[in-house]
């Protein structure tokens, strides 16, 4: 279902965004006229956690003598739709204590509420609000999609002790981890740059800091975090594989808060507090690293190199149906090597400098209509990725700089029609500016490399959705949606017709079966070097010959939830999925400063295919998950491999996960994660020959390939664990100490192999190695 791309003098920027207009239009009056319910009356409004005044995502609103129920959509709206008269509403949430609320309905009203912890019924609580969170699981259309708890997932042992969403996010099923240690994520058979990375809604194009082995996200900053890989709502596109939205804490806007945390290698500290109590409310959080110096110490100028982040979010309540937040990500890496140690590499002699980083910035206003039924979000974001590389000897400099820069708009709505009836439906629009491999050289060297302009390439992508979630019956559940997706490029328009639908069967309350199929679009893709390895990949849009990628996936599965309380959920899904004009390079392509990359790229098509169980307990003493994935990541490519079918890169058969945290005592609890994977294909040098050089003064030994990814490396596993002692608890202070250890029996992860000469038999065999073994941590963590 592709629209034909187009010339732009064929149809002209005018007519397009009259296009655009009217389509709008259409979809608001179709979509509203046709489900308007005249005869009930609607309450609406928020829920806030009384503590800090955060919004609460899912809670439940229940209405016990009709049975009617809804609950708050991400930013911690609901609507209710009564018939007139008195009610007593039930707000529910995991952890909090119920709230009644008694309502005369005679016409339509807002009603906030907020919810608090009780300590004496708090047990209580939990059982009741897990029950009603398992429930939604198997109740919902939604596939595909993975809610951990951000405690469960800071609460996972990784690399270096420093708590990172993205390597627990790895664990889950149906997400394939890149090298050991780094934060690369290949989602059913996707690429790593086929990932959508949202921060408020923002794209973060770069998400890793030291090389890609740890995250962007401080977690200390960190409200939710929710992956999307497969049945997608039309809200969200952009990418073929996967959607990880990640959401910032509002701040405390009761009380000044502080937390923070020193590690191995990074230290954090957040600061909170309200603008006006219950009105409004600011979060500040900064991260540093202190490897260069802790290196120092034992070496003299041994690795000059750090990272930082920081991030800054302000919201204020105008008004009972009113409320604008600010928020912002500032991020860089920062490497300066030279003779004299110290200061910027561009005032050395001799020297190195690279600078990487990211820039978001969101504003957003929240606001309820006063048929309390419609609700809108609009969005203003800017996003930016850029690097800078420098390098200088006595005679010659060479300085590389790339950036992505992109200004965005979105306006969506949210219309709850009936207790029965969700509608939602909106507008995208961003405009990207590329400036890849500007060049600019001095000196000698000047003689090799010719120093290249900043070009400049313009990319608008604009979308149109719209969607509806609605009851059938008792026992179907359909969700329906499309996304009119488009892309304007020097000259050539692509525009993509992007359909969606999930469908829910009930078999009973415990048990359900769901399917669902989505169509997705790519308008940009990542160029990296095949020759050399860098933090510096390059994102270009699609033009007149690199087209668009298209993915359709379809997927199966059953949800049950079970056990002692029923809070322990379960799933099972089978999914397959078509990728089409998927981008590779040609064997030996030279892409590091090249701008005529095009010529070095082939295009072909993936597939990806398999099954995915996950076995979730998100409250007790015992928490954490069990997850197991079957699967098959293929590629066909005519001009690679004679044309036949290879596997991907990071096509594993197997992964399986083992998550827990356990409550020892009050004061004690551990933590471990214990992963097994089968081996990464790579393609082996499986012999050499010899050819004669041009003039005939020698030879030279060439090598000889099998078929490409043709070998395994072999499976990896390795145990992660976590001890957590907290400190005694204060009326506003509270600390923990944790001691842990990744790959704690030091088994070797394989994942590259080396040549080497066996001084026994004087042939060549492959070794394999890993690149971490046994690592320790300790960390302090403290709040009040």
């Amino acid at each position: 279902m592709k629209l034909e791309h187009l010339s732009l003098s064929k149809i002209g920027l005018i007519p397009f965004s009259i296009f655009l207009r009217k389509m709008t239009f259409f979809a608001f009056f179709t979509l509203i006229h046709t489900y308007i319910a005249a005869q009930d009356i609607s309450v609406s409004g928020f829920v806030y956690d009384n503590s800090n005044g955060e919004s609460l995502v899912g809670v439940t609103v229940q209405e016990p003598t009709t049975g009617k129920g809804a609950a708050t959509n991400e930013y911690g709206f609901y609507s209710m739709s009564l018939p007139a008269g008195n009610y007593s509403l039930v707000f529910r949430y995991l952890g909090f204590d119920d709230v009644k609320k008694s309502v005369n309905l005679q016409q339509n009203q807002s009603l906030n509420v907020r919810l608090g912890e009780n300590a004496n019924l708090l047990k209580m609580v939990e059982i009741s609000a897990a029950r009603e969170k398992v429930k939604e699981h198997v109740k919902s259309t939604e596939m595909g999609r993975l809610s951990v708890p951000i405690e469960i997932l800071k609460r996972t042992p990784v690399l270096f002790g420093e708590a990172d969403i993205i390597k627990a996010v790895q664990l889950l099923p149906g997400v394939k981890r890149g090298g050991e240690g780094s934060v690369g994520m290949y989602v059913r058979g996707g690429g790593n740059d086929e990932n959508l990375i949202l921060l408020d809604e923002a794209t973060v194009y770069n998400i890793g800091h030291a090389l890609g082995f740890l995250s962007v996200f401080n977690t200390n900053a960190v409200k939710s975090v929710d992956l999307y890989k497969g049945a997608f709502p039309a809200n969200y596109g952009g990418r073929l594989s996967s959607i990880l939205d990640v959401r910032m804490r509002e701040g405390n806007d009761q009380r000044l808060g502080v937390q923070g945390s020193i590690g191995n290698i990074a230290s954090n500290l957040s600061v909170e507090a309200p603008i006006v109590k219950g009105k409004g409310s600011f979060i500040l959080s900064g991260r540093r690293s202190y490897i260069d110096k802790l290196v120092d110490l034992v070496y003299k100028n041994g690795l000059p190199y750090y990272f930082y982040d920081f991030n800054a979010k302000v919201n204020y309540k105008i008004t009972d149906r009113d409320r604008v937040y600010l928020s912002s990500y500032f991020g860089r890496d920062v490497l300066s090597v030279g003779s004299r140690g110290g200061g910027d590499s561009t005032n050395l002699d001799v020297g190195i400098g690279t600078n990487i980083g990211n820039f978001t910035v969101t504003s957003r206003w929240n606001h309820i209509y006063k048929n309390q039924k419609l609700f809108h979000n609009l969005t203003l974001i800017r996003s930016q990725f850029r690097y800078r590389i420098e390098g200088k000897t006595l005679e010659n400099s060479l300085l590389i700089r790339s950036s992505i820069d992109d200004i965005g708009l979105k306006m969506d709505y949210d219309y709850r029609q009936n207790n029965r009836s969700t509608i939602k439906f909106g507008v995208n629009l961003i405009n990207h500016v590329f400036r890849p491999n500007l060049i600019s050289v001095q000196g000698g060297i000047s003689d090799d490399l010719n120093r290249q302009p900043a070009k400049r390439i313009n990319t608008q992508e604009m979308a149109l959705f719209g969607s509806m979630d609605r009851d059938l019956n008792a026992r179907w559940k359909l969700n329906a949606g499309l996304r009119l997706s488009s892309a304007v490029t020097e000259g050539t328009f692509y525009g993509n017709l992007e359909p969606r639908i999930g469908a829910r069967y009930a078999i009973n309350e415990r048990h359900s079966l769901k399917m669902g199929y989505a169509r997705m679009t790519q308008y940009l893709h990542l160029v990296s070097s095949s020759t050399v390895v860098m933090p510096t990949d390059l994102w270009y849009p699609v033009t007149k010959n690199v087209k668009p990628g298209h993915s359709d996936q379809i997927s199966a599965g059953y949800f049950t939830y079970f056990g002692e309380k029923n809070a322990i959920q379960f799933s099972v899904e089978a999914y397959y999925k078509w990728m089409n004009n998927q981008i590779e390079y040609r064997e030996g392509a030279r892409l590091f400063l090249n701008d005529g990359y095009e010529k070095e790229l082939v295009r072909g098509n993936g597939r990806g295919y398999g099954f995915e169980g996950l076995l979730q307990k998100n409250t007790g003493k015992l928490t954490g998950w069990i997850g197991y994935s079957l699967s098959w990541a293929t590629r066909n490519f005519p001009d690679l491999n004679k044309g036949r079918t290879f596997y991907a890169k990071y096509d594993r058969r197997h992964d399986f996960s083992i998550v827990a945290n356990y409550d020892i005592i009050r004061r004690f609890s551990i933590s471990a994660a214990w992963v097994y994977s089968t081996g990464s294909p790579f393609t082996p040098i499986v012999g050499k020959y010899v050819q004669p050089l041009p003039n005939y003064s020698g030879i030279e030994l060439l090598p000889v390939y099998p078929a490409r990814n043709g070998y395994r490396l072999n499976p990896a596993h390795r145990l992660d664990i976590d001890f957590v002692i907290k400190g005694r608890k204060h009326t506003r202070f509270s600390s923990e100490w944790h001691l842990g250890a990744y790959n704690f029996y030091n088994r070797a992860q394989p994942n590259r192999v080396v040549i080497k000469l066996d001084p026994k038999t004087g042939k060549e065999k492959y070794e394999e190695r890993g690149l971490f073994g046994v690592i320790g941590s300790v960390s302090y963590m403290f709040k009040f």
